[in-house]
């Protein structure tokens, strides 16, 4: 009984081991989206981002909010944040991929960027890390922009990368107003159990705290957004001229009235007519008074 037990255990293991191994080398998937639909929200990542939507609905976690009217979770084995030297391929960059979808009709007005696993494992150089960085950060624009730090701990010189790696991330924040860290750094610091045995990969358990990350990083830049997306007030000087006009005024015309005064005039008519008899006719005499 004891050996079926173990023999039970060990297939269990290597059916774990084969499923890691098959995420680290053939795993990808992009969620469907509403093309031209706005806000819209990118994760974009690694086979780690998309471990983390097949274990723990990463997309459907995020979404469940109803901040986002697009909530898009792309992850690609073996993606690198992009390729010092040209190169054709698509799924393996993450600027090559944010293009494809762009293509498609993915307006991204915020992107989460989980990358640099991959590529702390092939670049050793500060100024390679600074050159694919920057490659991602114009290529995606002026929109909010939240990174998880890295941690990879499969060989003692890849750990040391990733430290360097981060270290650059905090370096180009100045470089970028727009870029946010998300410490995943230290999330697997304190906690290395959520790593899988590959010390690249997650647990099932490392999987869900991953996507919960994911939900707390996509509420905070949706604050980043709001606030970017605020009319703007603009205040215009406004210049008072002050005209001072002497007052008019009026010319007094003063009219003295005039007094006339009528004398009045007596007129005697005297008139003598001699005939039988001598009549006298009085003179009438005619007064006119002055008007008042």
């Amino acid at each position: 009984m004891f050996q079926i037990f173990k023999r039970k255990s060990l297939i269990a293991k290597l059916l774990l081991v084969a499923f890691t191994f098959a995420v680290s080398i053939g795993a990808g998937s992009s969620t469907p989206f509403t093309p031209n639909t706005s806000p819209s929200l990118l994760i974009i990542g690694d086979s780690i981002t998309w471990g983390s939507d097949y274990f723990a609905k990463a997309q459907k976690l995020v979404a469940g909010d109803g901040q986002w009217a697009n909530v898009v979770v792309d992850g690609q084995y073996s993606r690198r944040v992009a390729f010092p030297t040209p190169n054709t391929s698509i799924r393996m960059s993450g600027v090559k991929s944010y293009l494809k979808l762009k293509a498609a009709g993915l307006n991204p007005d915020a992107v989460i960027v989980a990358l640099g696993s991959n590529d702390v494992a092939m670049e050793s150089k500060i100024e390679v890390y600074e050159k694919i960085i920057r490659d991602l950060m114009d290529t995606i624009g002026n929109v909010p922009v939240t990174w998880l730090t890295v941690n990879r701990r499969d060989t003692k010189t890849i750990a040391a990368r990733s430290v360097i790696f981060n270290n650059v991330l905090i370096k180009l924040t100045a470089e970028y107003p727009n870029l946010v860290l998300s410490d995943w750094y230290s999330v697997i610091n304190s906690n290395l159990k959520l790593m899988a045995w590959d010390k690249v990969h997650l647990t099932p358990t490392g999987y869900t705290v991953r996507a919960k990350s994911y939900q707390s990083s996509a509420r905070e830049i949706y604050e980043r957004y709001w606030i970017a997306t605020l009319p703007t007030t603009t205040t215009t000087a406004v210049t008072t001229t002050t005209t001072t006009v002497a007052p008019v005024v009026p010319a007094v015309t003063t009219t003295l009235p005039i007094e006339t005064t009528t004398l009045a005039t007596t007129t005697t008519i005297a008139t003598t007519t001699t005939l039988a008899a001598t009549t006298t006719i009085a003179a009438t005499t005619t007064t006119v008074k002055p008007i008042p």
